[in-house]
């Protein structure tokens, strides 16, 4: 069956876009993708694009469902044009059996953004556990009243304020969210770990029996003391 488009999203655009989307094998994890396409304009082969692809997998015997995927895309003119999406191990080869500059280039662009692909997986890992903590914290060390129920999104909000300027609300609003999406995928590395470290902090002053304005004053002064030079 022929996958969508709408699938994929980008995480690498700086030289061709490496896309993340579910596994090609139809597992539940999301991995690397690239679009064939992309990779045999930005090689210059000087082939035509069915021409190469077809044999690029008659002759490496790529498999349909464990290699690539079909993907319908939208065309201007006519019918939706078949596109083939590659895992990033096999683009990866592609470029190299290619043997030329373009090729050895774009090799070492996939294996430097794989590097960068785990160490963000990781991070999103760790920043899960650590809002499970979190959540888990509030509910023992609040005391119980008609708004605890809003502490979640108040502790929240004020912890994306600080690290990125907005608060939940205006992010989903930012990435085009729904509210079953979550805010966090779109956090960058960086934010990821400024995110980590203000919950920390707010955990630790709520054992030690802070309130939300003495908390918010805290880590305000806090993250203005990270940020100033010097």
């Amino acid at each position: 069956m022929k996958r969508q488009e709408n699938e994929f999203k980008i995480l690498e655009s700086s030289i061709i876009p490496i896309y993340e989307g579910k596994c090609i094998t139809g597992g539940g994890e999301h991995e690397q993708l690239v679009n064939a396409r992309e990779l045999h304009g930005w090689l210059e082969v000087g082939r035509d694009f069915t021409t190469w692809i077809k044999d690029k997998i008659e002759k490496y015997g790529y498999l349909d469902g464990h290699d690539f995927s079909p993907v319908l895309v939208k065309s201007s003119v006519g019918r939706p044009a078949t596109e083939y999406i590659f895992r990033l191990d096999v683009a990866k080869e592609i470029a190299m059996v290619e043997n030329n500059d373009k090729g050895r280039m774009v090799r070492r662009y996939f294996i430097e953004a794989e590097k960068r692909y785990q160490n963000l997986k990781l991070i999103h890992a760790r920043s899960k556990a650590e809002r499970r903590l979190f959540t888990d914290v509030l509910k023992e060390v609040l005391p119980e009243s008609p708004n605890k129920k809003w502490a979640y999104k108040y502790y929240t909000d004020l912890v994306y304020k600080i690290v990125t300027g907005k608060n939940a609300k205006q992010l989903r609003e930012l990435y085009g969210l729904s509210q079953d999406d979550s805010v966090r995928d779109k956090l960058n590395p960086q934010e990821l770990r400024e995110d980590i470290n203000f919950e920390r902090i707010i955990e630790s002053l709520l054992e030690l029996g802070h309130n939300y304005d003495n908390i918010k004053d805290f880590i305000s002064k806090s993250a203005i003391q990270t940020i100033s030079p010097g």
